[in-house]
């Protein structure tokens, strides 16, 4: 039976490719974003700290010490750093700032029992077993008042808001499996507590038997999706930076192979020059585009000038050097459009005067043909007046000469 990572479901959910890439084809890469390397070495700073908390509470000289051995001990050359201008050395030096503020905030950390830290959970969603999901806790606590916490130590740069939090899904996954573990956690409560340490600040969500339900029945029907899909289409994002399957990605895989030219060979490479010249003709094409619209709206200006022209010299007929404009006019009945108050009253009207059953549904071809012709008596096409208008209507046709 298959189990699933709030990682592996949020994967899914960002990129469908990428999941089959990691969890379908098993193709593990080691690449590393820094943030993601910062972070795991905060983490690890943290076990150390509790795990010797049983016995003594560490210096901050010490956590720091350890800390620093673990990014020198644990680098490797796979470590990505995205953010341009940015060095390694800023990024270890911001993880010993988080972990002095850290320090700091909770000294001596005498705030519960510790139950378990990077605790790695396995537990079912629903009571058939049918769905079932695992996670690694980062610290597992009995509270003085004895809830059960689930801390979470997170190192991005943005700071939640409580709504996001109370949305949150993975503590609110690891809430359900430690209720599912230790049933004596649902008779005592459990807290979801999120250490947001770049801030320096701590926050709080409590989630309802009613939550958790809903979110069982969520992640039910996306585990679903994910057993169900076949497709596999890649999504584009801000996320792709931090993805390790470029050189797979339809999307991205061209790109690897044009930077690793050299730089006299990648103009000439298929591709590109496919691309530089549908771009160029796409420019071109642009540039027509803008010249078509202005010539039309210079003839839009033109054919105005030919119908008062025509109008006024009582032609139909405009004679030029090469060509000839034929211009004639028809006077026509525009009634009100459907849906408007205006339609509704006219047909009030018609039925009102008995004539409705003539144009039926209000044909606007039977009605204009209907006043046009004179059918009705005066005072019933007085009536009709305050509800159409008459609108002439021009139609300009050139000819070229032989």
């Amino acid at each position: 039976m298959a189990e699933y990572s709030n990682s592996q479901l949020s994967t899914y959910e960002q990129c469908a490719l990428q999941y089959k890439f990691n969890y379908v084809d098993g193709i593990k890469r080691y690449e590393e974003g820094i943030e993601a390397y910062l972070g795991q070495r905060f983490h690890d700073a943290m076990e150390w700290l509790y795990g010797e908390k049983a016995f003594r509470t560490p210096s901050l000289e010490e956590v720091l010490d350890y800390y620093d051995k673990d990014w020198t001990n644990r680098w490797h050359l796979e470590i990505k750093i995205n953010k341009a201008g940015r060095t390694a050395d800023e990024y270890r030096l911001m993880g010993r700032r988080f972990i002095e503020d850290y320090y700091r905030r909770h000294h001596p950390f005498d705030e519960g029992r510790v139950l378990g830290l990077e605790r790695y959970i396995r537990f079912p969603l629903d009571d058939a077993g049918r769905y079932r999901c695992k996670g690694i806790i980062d610290r597992l606590m009995l509270a003085p008042d004895g809830v059960f916490e689930v801390h979470d130590y997170k190192t991005g740069s943005k700071l939640p808001d409580q709504r996001e939090l109370d949305r949150d899904r993975q503590l609110a996954l690891y809430q359900i499996g430690v209720e599912s573990l230790w049933p004596e956690a649902r008779e005592k409560g459990v807290r979801l507590v999120w250490h947001e340490v770049a801030f320096d600040v701590e926050m709080r969500s409590v989630r309802s038997q009613e939550a958790l339900g809903r979110l069982k029945a969520d992640v039910g029907a996306l585990i679903d999706r994910i057993e169900a899909e076949r497709m596999w289409v890649p999504h584009e994002s801000a996320l792709c930076d931090w993805c390790p399957y470029w050189d797979l990605c339809p999307v991205k895989k061209h790109l690897v192979k044009i930077e690793a030219l050299p730089g006299d060979k990648w103009k000439d490479e298929p591709g590109v020059v496919i691309v530089d010249a549908y771009a160029e003709r796409w420019k071109r094409k642009k540039e027509l585009e803008g010249q078509l619209e202005a010539v039309k709206g210079e003839m839009e200006g033109l054919r105005d000038a030919a119908i008062a022209f025509a109008d006024k010299e009582g032609v139909q007929v405009i004679a030029g050097t090469e060509s000839r404009l034929r211009v004639t006019g028809k006077e026509r009945v525009v009634s009100p459009n459907k849906g408007t108050a205006e339609r509704e009253a006219l047909e009030r009207e018609l039925r009102a005067r008995g004539i409705w059953d003539e144009v039926a549904e209000l044909d606007a071809s039977a009605l204009d043909k209907a006043i046009a012709a004179g059918k009705w008596s005066g005072e019933i096409l007085e009536a009709l007046k305050g509800y159409v208008r008459i609108e002439k209507r021009w139609t300009v046709s050139l000819r070229e000469e032989d």
